[in-house]
């Protein structure tokens, strides 16, 4: 990793902690942050079809944890505290016309993920379709089968588990050293840290990245949106709106919102070639 990456990775985790902290409801101190990296190809059909590749993070303390995007979390936090600074930013990125990494997007994984919170649920909250959606649900565990087959991952001996849930098979690599039974996305329930996940068909794929022990952050909502507003719904109604949203002509919804693009309401939109990580919901049109 070359000293430009390495300055840009840390500038990017201090100015997360400091925004942050001051907009979280009801904060637990957090005792350990785990990056990883989530991959989502665009075409569970095809995989040369290209992939989303996204840092994401995991935030645990006592008795809960969130899982989200990085980006989106950067993103949202200066939008909220400095919006003077995120659109000059934003305007420089454009103007230099460079798209890697260094230039902080928002990333392609927007949701938030709080396992128990409120106690015994699990909280999902993402904007998709001009709107913002949240669920909650009761905290439902993966089964898992724990194998023989061991392996290294960030120098800890990881352990192989199986598991059928929310219609896929997963395949997790957990860390017995590390007494966490938490994991990326709603992955969780084994005797030690989940650091590398996938399902099936490698969809999607979660590698752990590194580790921070007692981060000076605090795990609960974040209330970054909350002025413009939730629509509350339960999870079926969550997941088959965002089928609905993949499904719809939404070129054409930008351009009736706000007059902008050349859409036109009887225009298709392109196929949709890929699920979410739970595939277990009404997918009507």
């Amino acid at each position: 990793m070359n000293m430009k990456r390495l300055i840009y990775i840390l500038a990017l985790f201090v100015t997360i902690t400091a925004f942050a902290n001051d907009y979280v409801k009801d904060p637990e101190p957090a005792i350990l942050e785990v990056h990883y990296d989530r991959i989502e190809y665009h075409d569970s059909t095809n995989h040369n079809k290209g992939f989303f590749k996204d840092p994401v993070m995991l935030r645990i303390s006592k008795n809960r944890s969130i899982f989200c995007g990085v980006k989106k979390l950067w993103q949202d936090s200066i939008m909220t505290c400095d919006k003077a600074t995120f659109w000059a930013m934003e305007q420089a990125r454009i103007m230099s016309d460079k798209r890697d990494d260094t230039q902080l997007p928002s990333g392609h994984y927007w949701s938030y993920i709080y396992k128990n919170i409120p106690e015994g649920k699990v909280t999902e909250r993402c904007y998709f379709d001009m709107e913002h959606w949240q669920y909650s649900e009761d905290w439902e565990r993966p089964e898992w089968e724990i194998g023989d087959s061991t392996k290294t991952v960030l120098g800890y001996e990881c352990v192989e588990a199986t598991a059928n849930y929310r219609g896929r098979t997963w395949t997790a690599w957990f860390a017995p050293e590390i007494p966490v039974q938490d994991g990326p996305w709603k992955l969780c329930g084994l005797p030690g840290l989940i650091l590398e996940a996938h399902d099936a068909n490698s969809d999607y794929i979660f590698e752990a990245t590194g580790l921070l022990q007692n981060p000076d952050s605090e795990v609960g909502i974040f209330t970054y949106d909350d002025r413009s507003g939730y629509s509350t719904v339960s999870r079926d109604k969550f997941f088959n709106n965002w089928w609905r949203y993949k499904h719809s002509n939404f070129a054409a919804k930008i351009q009736a919102a706000y007059g902008v693009g050349s859409a036109t309401a009887n225009e298709k939109p392109k196929p949709v070639m890929y699920d979410k990580e739970e595939r277990d919901y009404p997918h009507d049109l």
